[in-house]
């Protein structure tokens, strides 16, 4: 599992380059999808989601590998509104049941092999409240098996990914080079692609069904070219 390593390398770096808050949309839309109910976190991170969902009177709960991004978050104002734990996907090391369970940002990604991204669906849907919703935000995939792409474009820093992709395992190795003034950093993002009808396969074995999926957070009905998936899944007794 990459996710350590990954969220070590990147602590300092995360708000920089993508913002100390997640866009307004995507927080509206995780609030609407949670009903008041509360919130797990899978790959907290440095709070850029659950701080403001925390705001809006949701409780949030965040797991995170990384100490250093979780230290992060602690040191943020109102990090101390979020309840955090250390837990190596898959596992999940908290209790309870969550009205909305929400893995974001291709954290899901990081679990680099077939069984270990099920065996983190089964366990979110465990925790699921028997009208809860799972949430899963992934990049569709790369074009073509080896390459380079922009993959984001802000106001501190640009950030490329230099990938290769295994197309039998559908295991990745990107470096993402991340430039900005007075910047330049190389950070290793490893894991593996996973297609929407993988992740239906998932669901289903974890007694769960597509809801709606969509590629933004404005809820854009996604298309075979979108290059971002979010995909909401609920019980299949719902």
């Amino acid at each position: 599992m990459a996710a350590e390593t990954y969220g070590e390398g990147y602590a300092e770096l995360f708000d920089f380059v993508y913002g100390a808050e997640a866009p307004d949309s995507m927080v509206t839309t995780l609030a609407d999808l949670a009903e008041g109910g509360p919130v797990l976190e899978l790959g907290v991170g440095t709070g850029r989601v659950a701080i403001p969902l925390a705001a809006r009177g949701l409780a949030v709960t965040g797991v995170d590998s990384s100490t250093a991004m979780l230290k992060t978050l602690a040191g943020k104002p109102g990090g101390d509104s979020v309840r955090t734990a250390l837990s190596e996907l898959p596992q999940i090391a908290v209790d309870g049941r969550y009205r909305l369970v929400a893995c974001l940002d291709n954290t899901f990604l990081l679990l680099t092999t077939q069984d270990a991204q099920t065996q983190c669906v089964l366990n979110a849907a465990e925790m699921l409240t028997d009208d809860g919703l799972l949430v899963l935000e992934t990049f569709a995939r790369a074009p073509g098996d080896f390459g380079v792409m922009p993959a984001h474009l802000g106001e501190n820093a640009t950030v490329l990914w230099a990938y290769q992709v295994d197309p039998l395992s559908q295991q990745f190795h990107i470096r993402e080079i991340i430039y900005g003034e007075n910047l330049m950093r190389v950070v290793p993002f490893d894991g593996r692609g996973v297609s929407p009808a993988e992740l239906d396969l998932m669901a289903r074995l974890a007694g769960l069904r597509l809801r709606e999926r969509w590629c933004d957070w404005e809820r854009t009905p996604v298309e075979s070219d979108s290059p971002l998936v979010i995909s909401v899944f609920e019980r299949v007794d719902q």
